[in-house]
């Protein structure tokens, strides 16, 4: 387990070459000694699966949830594409495997289009069924992280030989894929033009697929490249350039991002940071969220 009051921070797990289309990354992350408090799980480009190899996860939806004291207790949650920030106990002692899945790899992996999982409950149980337990009790007593990312790893091969190839809609794929590498900045007309659907009939299919439409995805994908690059400059400058951060990302200007910023968390880039510092996300490295789906 980490050091007393410290995360530790694995290197994120070597994905084999069938997943690859499927997943932007595979994480362990534990810590041992951490004050009480918050940590919210933020909107972002990919469909988020945690394994908690301790204490369960205690989440909540919403801040309206959150507030209210609604907060659900699980082993695994999973969740869609959401434009608001979930809220996560933080206990003194957590650990698990977080997984962040393409949104075009839901079909393959969950049975079901990203649009169809749920962004108001987190219990696995309610799309994986049983199976997922059995998977949980070997994560629990797995001995080392190579081992715990080998269990998750060969569940989700398993479920990707089983899935049905070649469901999704080849304009979504298409739309997906120009956003993704184009950081977020592509614009709905661009797109339609280069899948060949109308604005009105990408966005239908779009979001029956996805969960979202283009024009938020555009933004959930410009947001999650900034957030990590919010928080990159902040540890190696000890100080923000938020200007610079917009203009990297296709944000009309400071303000712009800031807003989104507080669309997105509930905060400020400021304030989040000196919330989120200690917490996984913001551990995480920067790098990996300039990665395109292929």
């Amino acid at each position: 387990m980490a050091e007393p009051g410290l995360w530790t921070t694995p290197p994120p797990a070597r994905l084999p070459a069938t997943l690859r289309p499927f997943l932007d990354r595979v994480d362990g992350y534990a810590a041992d000694g951490l004050l009480p408090g918050v940590h919210r799980g933020l909107p972002g480009r990919t469909l988020t699966l945690v394994l908690a190899v301790d204490a369960p996860l205690g989440v909540a939806c919403s801040a309206a949830a959150w507030a209210a004291g609604r907060v659900q207790s699980q082993q695994v949650t999973l969740s869609g594409l959401h434009t608001e920030p979930a809220f996560v106990v933080q206990p003194g002692r957590w650990c698990g495997v977080q997984v962040e899945v393409n949104p075009l790899g839901a079909r393959r992996l969950f049975d079901l289009p990203a649009a169809a999982l749920p962004t108001d409950t987190f219990d696995a149980r309610d799309v994986l069924g049983p199976e997922v337990d059995a998977v949980h009790e070997r994560l629990a007593t797995a001995p080392s992280w190579a081992l715990r990312y080998q269990v998750v790893l060969d569940w989700l091969l398993g479920r990707l030989a089983a899935g049905e190839p070649g469901r999704v809609r080849a304009e979504v794929v298409r739309a997906w894929r120009l956003l993704a590498q184009g950081g977020g900045r592509p614009t709905v007309q661009g797109l339609s033009e280069q899948v060949g659907l109308g604005t009105r009939r990408l966005a239908q299919v779009f979001r029956a697929e996805v969960g979202v439409t283009p024009k938020v995805a555009a933004r959930l994908i410009r947001f999650d490249l900034a957030r990590h690059d919010v928080t990159a400059a902040s540890w190696r400058a000890g100080s923000l350039d938020l200007s610079g951060v917009a203009g990297r990302h296709g944000y009309y200007d400071h303000a712009h991002l800031v807003r989104e910023f507080a669309a997105f968390t509930g905060l400020r880039p400021t304030a989040w940071l000196a919330a989120e510092v200690a917490n996984v996300q913001a551990a995480r490295a920067p790098a990996a969220a300039s990665s395109s789906h292929e």
